[in-house]
């Protein structure tokens, strides 16, 4: 298991990716995927990059910027995104916040998830983040 990262400004470009795909080969209703965000403005002194890569599967997009994650969790709906957020959160001692959104529930593009998930986090954990923009 090794979770792939990625540059932030590639964020967008790889959601809409794979959208592209899922809606090539006919799965776009069948296989969701979902978003989650966390941070580690506490935490500073963690390499938490390396550590997040080594949890996350293969198949996982982590993009982060300034101690700010967002995680491409893909085959995973809600429900899976969910708790995959709670051990994390827990694994920080972090109040549990529910920052997910789900590809087509939340939404069919990049744009449309992305300021989805920015509001959400905005709300729960009163952040702004470039990564969301």
């Amino acid at each position: 298991m090794s979770g792939i990262a990625f540059s932030k400004i590639n964020l967008a470009h790889l959601i809409d990716h794979h959208i592209a795909l899922l809606e090539r080969f006919g799965i776009k209703d069948e296989v969701p995927f979902s978003l989650i965000f966390f941070s580690l403005e506490d935490r500073k002194e963690m390499d938490s990059l390396e550590m997040f890569q080594r949890i996350l599967r293969r198949t996982d997009a982590i993009f982060n910027h300034s101690n700010h994650y967002v995680v491409m969790l893909t085959g995973t709906d809600w429900n899976g995104a969910t708790e995959v957020l709670s051990g994390i959160q827990s694994f920080l001692d972090q109040e549990p916040f529910d920052n997910v959104v789900t590809y087509p529930e939340d939404g069919t593009d990049s744009k449309t998830l992305l300021h989805k998930l920015r509001e959400l986090v905005e709300e729960n954990c009163n952040i702004t983040t470039d990564l969301l923009k």
